[in-house]
Protein backbone atom coordinates (compact mmCIF):
# COMPACT_ATOMS: atom_id res chain seq x y z
CA UNK A 1 0.00 0.00 0.00
CA UNK A 2 3.20 2.52 0.50
CA UNK A 3 3.64 3.39 -2.85
CA UNK A 4 -0.16 3.76 -4.06
CA UNK A 5 0.22 6.15 -0.89
CA UNK A 6 3.27 8.36 -1.86
CA UNK A 7 2.65 8.00 -5.34
CA UNK A 8 1.82 11.75 -5.14
CA UNK A 9 3.62 12.86 -2.89
CA UNK A 10 6.60 11.72 -4.74
CA UNK A 11 6.05 14.60 -7.76
CA UNK A 12 5.77 16.30 -5.81
CA UNK A 13 6.82 20.40 -6.69
CA UNK A 14 8.76 20.61 -3.20
CA UNK A 15 11.90 18.74 -3.45
CA UNK A 16 11.90 17.66 0.17
CA UNK A 17 8.75 15.95 -0.02
CA UNK A 18 10.18 13.73 -3.05
CA UNK A 19 12.95 12.86 -1.11
CA UNK A 20 11.10 11.95 2.22
CA UNK A 21 9.01 9.66 0.10
CA UNK A 22 11.86 8.25 -1.71
CA UNK A 23 12.98 7.44 2.21
CA UNK A 24 9.70 5.72 3.14
CA UNK A 25 9.35 3.35 -0.50
CA UNK A 26 12.99 2.24 0.70
CA UNK A 27 11.91 1.79 4.39
CA UNK A 28 8.50 0.53 3.71
CA UNK A 29 9.24 -2.25 1.02
CA UNK A 30 12.90 -3.15 2.15
CA UNK A 31 14.46 -6.73 1.03
CA UNK A 32 10.50 -6.98 -1.54
CA UNK A 33 11.97 -5.87 -5.07
CA UNK A 34 8.47 -4.18 -4.85
CA UNK A 35 8.33 -3.31 -8.56
CA UNK A 36 6.33 -0.81 -8.02
CA UNK A 37 8.39 1.24 -5.90
CA UNK A 38 11.17 1.00 -7.91
CA UNK A 39 9.41 2.41 -10.56
CA UNK A 40 8.52 5.38 -8.83
CA UNK A 41 12.27 5.33 -7.57
CA UNK A 42 13.65 5.10 -11.49
CA UNK A 43 12.05 8.57 -11.89
CA UNK A 44 13.64 9.79 -9.19
CA UNK A 45 16.89 9.09 -9.87
CA UNK A 46 17.18 11.65 -12.58
CA UNK A 47 15.55 14.25 -10.32
CA UNK A 48 17.10 17.65 -10.49
CA UNK A 49 17.62 18.13 -7.10
CA UNK A 50 20.60 16.11 -5.76
CA UNK A 51 19.57 15.25 -2.35
CA UNK A 52 16.72 13.50 -4.09
CA UNK A 53 19.04 11.70 -6.54
CA UNK A 54 20.99 10.71 -3.26
CA UNK A 55 17.76 9.52 -1.43
CA UNK A 56 16.65 7.45 -4.44
CA UNK A 57 19.48 5.61 -4.88
CA UNK A 58 19.62 4.45 -1.33
CA UNK A 59 16.05 3.64 -1.19
CA UNK A 60 16.03 1.71 -4.47
CA UNK A 61 19.24 -0.51 -3.08
CA UNK A 62 16.80 -1.38 0.69
CA UNK A 63 14.97 -2.53 -1.61
CA UNK A 64 16.64 -4.87 -4.09
CA UNK A 65 18.18 -6.36 -1.01
CA UNK A 66 18.42 -10.27 -1.67
CA UNK A 67 17.07 -10.41 -5.02
CA UNK A 68 18.71 -12.17 -7.97
CA UNK A 69 18.61 -11.16 -11.60
CA UNK A 70 15.75 -14.22 -11.83
CA UNK A 71 13.51 -12.85 -9.62
CA UNK A 72 14.03 -8.85 -10.27
CA UNK A 73 14.73 -7.76 -13.96
CA UNK A 74 15.62 -4.30 -12.83
CA UNK A 75 18.41 -5.14 -10.13
CA UNK A 76 21.55 -5.50 -13.15
CA UNK A 77 20.09 -1.90 -14.66
CA UNK A 78 19.96 -0.39 -11.06
CA UNK A 79 23.99 -1.90 -10.47
CA UNK A 80 24.92 -0.24 -13.55
CA UNK A 81 23.30 3.12 -12.16
CA UNK A 82 25.34 3.43 -9.17
CA UNK A 83 28.71 2.07 -11.13
CA UNK A 84 28.08 4.82 -13.71
CA UNK A 85 27.38 7.72 -11.02
CA UNK A 86 30.25 7.38 -8.78
CA UNK A 87 32.94 7.21 -12.32
CA UNK A 88 30.89 9.81 -13.80
CA UNK A 89 33.21 12.95 -13.21
CA UNK A 90 30.92 15.27 -13.65
CA UNK A 91 28.23 13.92 -11.43
CA UNK A 92 27.46 15.82 -8.29
CA UNK A 93 28.93 14.35 -4.72
CA UNK A 94 25.92 14.40 -3.08
CA UNK A 95 24.65 11.99 -5.54
CA UNK A 96 27.48 10.09 -5.72
CA UNK A 97 27.97 9.57 -2.20
CA UNK A 98 24.21 8.54 -2.36
CA UNK A 99 25.40 5.93 -5.11
CA UNK A 100 28.43 4.87 -3.06
CA UNK A 101 25.96 3.59 0.18
CA UNK A 102 23.69 2.06 -2.03
CA UNK A 103 26.76 -0.21 -3.22
CA UNK A 104 27.39 -1.15 0.51
CA UNK A 105 23.87 -1.75 1.29
CA UNK A 106 23.10 -4.13 -1.32
CA UNK A 107 26.25 -5.81 -0.61
CA UNK A 108 25.82 -6.04 3.10
CA UNK A 109 27.21 -8.66 5.05
CA UNK A 110 28.16 -10.41 2.49
CA UNK A 111 25.03 -10.43 0.70
CA UNK A 112 23.79 -12.48 3.86
CA UNK A 113 21.63 -9.85 5.76
CA UNK A 114 18.70 -8.20 4.68
CA UNK A 115 16.14 -5.29 6.63
CA UNK A 116 13.82 -6.13 8.60
CA UNK A 117 12.02 -3.73 11.13
CA UNK A 118 9.83 -7.19 12.80
CA UNK A 119 11.21 -9.99 14.59
CA UNK A 120 10.91 -13.70 13.37
CA UNK A 121 7.75 -14.11 15.40
CA UNK A 122 6.09 -10.41 14.17
CA UNK A 123 6.61 -8.24 16.50
CA UNK A 124 8.52 -4.74 15.74
CA UNK A 125 11.88 -4.50 16.38
CA UNK A 126 12.94 -1.58 18.71
CA UNK A 127 16.58 -1.43 17.61
CA UNK A 128 15.97 -1.85 13.66
CA UNK A 129 13.11 1.20 13.98
CA UNK A 130 15.92 3.49 15.80
CA UNK A 131 18.56 1.73 13.65
CA UNK A 132 16.95 3.35 10.90
CA UNK A 133 15.52 6.26 12.52
CA UNK A 134 19.05 7.51 13.17
CA UNK A 135 20.35 6.27 9.85
CA UNK A 136 18.08 8.54 7.86
CA UNK A 137 19.60 12.02 9.64
CA UNK A 138 23.08 10.94 7.90
CA UNK A 139 22.62 14.17 5.83
CA UNK A 140 23.28 16.62 9.16
CA UNK A 141 26.77 14.53 10.25
CA UNK A 142 27.31 11.25 7.85
CA UNK A 143 29.29 8.74 10.20
CA UNK A 144 24.70 8.66 10.82
CA UNK A 145 24.68 6.27 8.01
CA UNK A 146 26.60 3.41 9.96
CA UNK A 147 23.57 2.66 12.33
CA UNK A 148 21.69 1.08 9.63
CA UNK A 149 23.77 -2.09 10.64
CA UNK A 150 21.40 -2.70 13.75
CA UNK A 151 18.31 -3.17 11.36
CA UNK A 152 19.90 -6.07 9.25
CA UNK A 153 19.11 -9.45 10.57
CA UNK A 154 21.13 -12.40 9.02
CA UNK A 155 19.46 -14.88 6.32
CA UNK A 156 20.54 -17.84 7.72
CA UNK A 157 19.50 -21.49 8.91
CA UNK A 158 21.21 -22.85 11.36
CA UNK A 159 20.94 -26.51 13.11
CA UNK A 160 21.96 -27.01 16.58
CA UNK A 161 21.27 -30.33 19.33
CA UNK A 162 20.58 -30.35 22.57
CA UNK A 163 24.86 -29.67 23.26
CA UNK A 164 24.29 -26.56 21.11
CA UNK A 165 26.62 -28.31 18.29
CA UNK A 166 25.44 -27.79 14.77
CA UNK A 167 24.89 -31.60 13.32
CA UNK A 168 25.53 -32.64 9.65
CA UNK A 169 22.49 -32.60 7.58
CA UNK A 170 21.06 -31.00 4.92
CA UNK A 171 17.70 -29.19 4.23
CA UNK A 172 15.67 -29.73 0.64
CA UNK A 173 14.84 -26.32 -0.91
CA UNK A 174 12.06 -27.00 -3.21
CA UNK A 175 12.47 -24.06 -5.80
CA UNK A 176 14.67 -23.34 -8.60
CA UNK A 177 17.74 -22.24 -7.25
CA UNK A 178 18.69 -19.35 -9.41
CA UNK A 179 15.52 -17.08 -7.54
CA UNK A 180 17.80 -17.01 -4.35
CA UNK A 181 21.42 -17.13 -6.03
CA UNK A 182 24.21 -14.49 -5.12
CA UNK A 183 23.89 -11.75 -7.94
CA UNK A 184 27.56 -12.01 -10.42
CA UNK A 185 30.48 -10.21 -9.03
CA UNK A 186 30.52 -6.73 -10.96
CA UNK A 187 33.59 -6.68 -14.42
CA UNK A 188 36.13 -5.26 -14.47
CA UNK A 189 36.29 -2.46 -17.25
CA UNK A 190 38.88 -3.74 -20.35
CA UNK A 191 41.48 -1.02 -20.67
CA UNK A 192 40.57 0.32 -24.53
CA UNK A 193 43.74 -0.22 -26.84
CA UNK A 194 44.72 2.99 -28.64
CA UNK A 195 44.50 2.77 -32.70
CA UNK A 196 47.31 4.12 -34.16
CA UNK A 197 46.68 6.87 -36.29
CA UNK A 198 47.54 6.01 -39.99
CA UNK A 199 50.79 8.40 -41.41
CA UNK A 200 49.82 10.88 -44.31
CA UNK A 201 51.55 9.90 -47.26
CA UNK A 202 51.99 12.45 -50.25
CA UNK A 203 49.66 12.06 -53.48
CA UNK A 204 53.03 11.93 -55.44
CA UNK A 205 54.45 8.94 -53.97
CA UNK A 206 51.22 7.24 -53.64
CA UNK A 207 50.76 7.24 -57.45
CA UNK A 208 54.23 6.03 -57.98
CA UNK A 209 53.79 3.15 -55.54
CA UNK A 210 50.47 2.38 -57.14
CA UNK A 211 52.31 2.01 -60.78
CA UNK A 212 54.07 -0.26 -59.60
CA UNK A 213 52.20 -2.37 -57.68
CA UNK A 214 49.71 -2.58 -61.02
CA UNK A 215 52.63 -3.65 -63.01
CA UNK A 216 53.75 -6.41 -60.99
CA UNK A 217 50.08 -7.79 -59.97
CA UNK A 218 49.64 -7.74 -64.38
CA UNK A 219 52.91 -10.23 -64.59
CA UNK A 220 51.82 -12.66 -62.17
CA UNK A 221 48.37 -13.02 -63.24
CA UNK A 222 49.76 -13.58 -67.11
CA UNK A 223 52.11 -16.54 -65.61
CA UNK A 224 49.30 -17.87 -63.21
CA UNK A 225 47.21 -18.38 -66.64
CA UNK A 226 49.82 -19.81 -68.67
CA UNK A 227 50.28 -22.61 -65.94
CA UNK A 228 46.88 -23.30 -64.76
CA UNK A 229 44.49 -22.31 -67.46
CA UNK A 230 41.99 -19.66 -67.25
CA UNK A 231 40.65 -18.18 -64.20
CA UNK A 232 37.29 -19.51 -62.77
CA UNK A 233 37.53 -22.73 -63.52
CA UNK A 234 38.31 -23.80 -59.82
CA UNK A 235 35.58 -22.00 -58.96
CA UNK A 236 32.92 -23.56 -61.08
CA UNK A 237 34.06 -27.05 -60.09
CA UNK A 238 33.79 -26.25 -56.79
CA UNK A 239 30.22 -25.09 -57.14
CA UNK A 240 29.38 -28.07 -58.79
CA UNK A 241 30.27 -30.17 -56.42
CA UNK A 242 28.57 -28.02 -53.89
CA UNK A 243 25.62 -28.49 -55.65
CA UNK A 244 26.04 -32.86 -56.41
CA UNK A 245 25.84 -33.34 -52.39
CA UNK A 246 22.69 -34.78 -51.43
CA UNK A 247 20.38 -32.53 -49.26
CA UNK A 248 20.85 -35.21 -46.75
CA UNK A 249 24.55 -34.77 -46.35
CA UNK A 250 24.57 -30.86 -45.76
CA UNK A 251 21.60 -31.30 -43.21
CA UNK A 252 23.69 -33.03 -40.80
CA UNK A 253 26.03 -30.49 -40.44
CA UNK A 254 23.42 -28.17 -38.88
CA UNK A 255 23.00 -29.59 -35.37
CA UNK A 256 20.20 -28.19 -33.04
CA UNK A 257 21.59 -27.52 -29.15
CA UNK A 258 19.63 -28.97 -26.48
CA UNK A 259 17.99 -26.39 -24.49
CA UNK A 260 19.15 -26.03 -20.80
CA UNK A 261 16.81 -27.92 -18.40
CA UNK A 262 17.09 -25.17 -14.91
CA UNK A 263 16.66 -27.33 -11.62
CA UNK A 264 13.54 -27.17 -9.92
CA UNK A 265 15.68 -27.63 -6.25
CA UNK A 266 18.61 -28.05 -4.45
CA UNK A 267 20.30 -29.40 -1.63
CA UNK A 268 21.42 -27.01 1.21
CA UNK A 269 24.18 -27.81 3.57
CA UNK A 270 24.04 -26.36 7.52
CA UNK A 271 24.38 -23.99 8.26
CA UNK A 272 23.08 -22.15 4.91
CA UNK A 273 21.97 -19.21 3.70
CA UNK A 274 18.38 -19.21 3.34
CA UNK A 275 16.46 -15.77 1.85
CA UNK A 276 13.23 -14.94 4.11
CA UNK A 277 11.29 -15.58 0.65
CA UNK A 278 12.85 -18.97 0.03
CA UNK A 279 11.51 -20.09 3.98
CA UNK A 280 8.81 -21.80 2.59
CA UNK A 281 10.34 -23.82 0.11
CA UNK A 282 12.65 -25.59 2.50
CA UNK A 283 12.03 -28.81 4.19
CA UNK A 284 14.21 -31.25 5.98
CA UNK A 285 15.89 -34.27 3.82
CA UNK A 286 14.57 -37.67 3.64
CA UNK A 287 15.17 -40.03 6.53
CA UNK A 288 16.46 -37.42 8.88
CA UNK A 289 17.48 -38.56 12.31
CA UNK A 290 16.44 -34.82 13.18
CA UNK A 291 13.37 -33.70 14.16
CA UNK A 292 13.04 -29.27 14.31
CA UNK A 293 11.37 -27.92 18.01
CA UNK A 294 9.76 -25.21 16.06
CA UNK A 295 8.69 -24.62 12.35
CA UNK A 296 11.46 -24.19 10.04
CA UNK A 297 9.64 -21.72 8.06
CA UNK A 298 10.86 -18.96 10.88
CA UNK A 299 14.12 -19.75 10.14
CA UNK A 300 17.49 -18.60 12.27
CA UNK A 301 18.68 -21.26 14.95
CA UNK A 302 16.54 -23.47 15.05
CA UNK A 303 16.97 -26.26 17.65
CA UNK A 304 16.63 -30.12 16.48
CA UNK A 305 15.48 -33.21 19.07
CA UNK A 306 17.77 -36.19 18.00
CA UNK A 307 15.42 -39.51 17.21
CA UNK A 308 18.53 -42.14 17.88
CA UNK A 309 20.61 -40.57 20.78
CA UNK A 310 22.46 -43.49 20.88
CA UNK A 311 24.41 -43.96 17.55
CA UNK A 312 27.37 -41.68 16.64
CA UNK A 313 26.37 -38.29 15.89
CA UNK A 314 28.10 -36.25 12.84
CA UNK A 315 29.13 -32.74 14.10
CA UNK A 316 30.57 -29.55 11.94
CA UNK A 317 34.06 -29.03 13.08
CA UNK A 318 34.81 -25.65 13.58
CA UNK A 319 37.25 -24.17 10.67
CA UNK A 320 39.94 -21.37 11.24
CA UNK A 321 39.70 -19.04 7.95
CA UNK A 322 42.74 -17.55 6.88
CA UNK A 323 43.16 -14.44 5.10
CA UNK A 324 44.92 -13.79 2.04
CA UNK A 325 48.41 -12.02 2.91
CA UNK A 326 47.72 -13.65 6.78
CA UNK A 327 50.30 -15.58 8.09
CA UNK A 328 48.88 -19.09 9.91
CA UNK A 329 49.84 -18.57 13.93
CA UNK A 330 48.65 -21.84 14.52
CA UNK A 331 46.14 -22.84 17.12
CA UNK A 332 45.77 -20.51 19.92
CA UNK A 333 47.98 -21.21 23.65
CA UNK A 334 45.97 -22.71 26.41
CA UNK A 335 44.68 -20.36 29.72
CA UNK A 336 47.25 -20.03 32.63
CA UNK A 337 46.45 -22.38 35.30
CA UNK A 338 44.07 -21.49 38.73
CA UNK A 339 45.88 -19.31 41.22
CA UNK A 340 45.10 -17.40 44.12
CA UNK A 341 45.39 -14.01 44.46
CA UNK A 342 48.22 -12.53 47.26
CA UNK A 343 48.28 -8.67 48.19
CA UNK A 344 51.75 -9.38 47.94
CA UNK A 345 52.15 -9.70 44.51
CA UNK A 346 51.81 -5.91 44.07
CA UNK A 347 54.73 -5.24 46.38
Amino acid sequence: QCPNAVSLLSESYNPHVRCGASLALGIACAGTGNKEALSLLETLTDDPSNFVRQNAHIASAMILLQQSEASNSRLAKFRDSYIKVVSDKHEDNVTKFGAILAQGILNAGGRNVTINLRSRNGHTNPCAAVGLLVFIHFWFWFPLSHFISLAFIPTSLIAINSDLKMPKLQFKSNANPNLFAYPPPAKKEQEKVKSKVATAILSISAKGKKGKKTEEVSEKEVEAVEGEGAPGEGAADSKDEVKSKPEGEVGEMETDTPAKVEPTSEMISNPGRVLPRQLQFISLEENCRYTPQKDIVDGGIILMRDASPGEGEQLIEKLRVILPGEDDEGEEPEPPEAFEWNDEFLD
